[in-house]
């Protein structure tokens, strides 16, 4: 615990922010960070992420404390006594402010989902798009686990060319019941998605 405390210190004082206690205490609390619909950041990650998404050029008032799985940061403003975070596009640093703002502490405790609106009844006998979100990093023998998981036909070199242009639809023809169980249990929540 000690040690997690230094490296809050220390990455307050190299890059000019405060972490709010809120946070700070989540952090130190070794609660779970990461989940099927998003992460938490540790303080390694709140670092890495703040400089590779050059917050400290564009938003140097916002402290990026974990991500939805794709294109949304969830931010907190710097401050000690900051107690809601919001979430915010990615390519919208710096022009737009967060959006959705809650307690981070209710948040938590009430099952932090990561999803920006309240959540609609589903129809998972809907048919979806399995979309590629992003190209994996073992490429061709994830690409290949996808293709058998899906049933697709698609060859696997179409498959690896289009893994370089993500997102990209690999199937419409699956219900959301379906594309979800496949999904899971191929444990391929890192890269696929669905699309209602």
């Amino acid at each position: 615990m000690e040690q997690i405390e230094k490296m809050i210190s220390e990455t307050e004082n190299r890059l000019h922010i405060v972490i709010s206690k809120v946070y700070r205490e989540f952090l130190l609390s070794g609660k779970e960070t990461e989940f099927d619909d998003g992460i938490l950041y540790d303080i390694e990650a709140v670092a890495e992420r703040y400089a590779t998404l050059e917050f400290s050029e564009y938003a140097p008032e916002l402290i990026p404390i974990g991500n939805d799985n794709g294109d949304f940061e969830l931010v907190m403003k710097s401050g000690s006594n900051v107690t809601k975070f919001g979430f915010l596009e990615q390519g919208a640093i710096g022009t737009a402010k967060p959006a959705h703002l809650q307690s981070f502490t209710q948040w938590y405790e009430s099952g932090h989902p990561f999803s920006q609106e309240k959540k609609e009844k589903v129809d998972w006998s809907a048919k979806v798009q399995v979309i590629l979100v992003k190209c994996p990093e073992n490429k061709a023998k994830t690409l290949m686990q996808i293709r058998k998981a899906l049933r697709l036909e698609t060859p696997i070199a179409e498959l690896l060319v289009a893994a370089e242009h993500t997102p990209c639809v690999l199937a419409e023809q699956l219900t959301a019941a379906i594309a979800k169980k496949i999904i899971e249990q191929e444990k391929l929540e890192s890269w696929l998605k669905i699309k209602f």
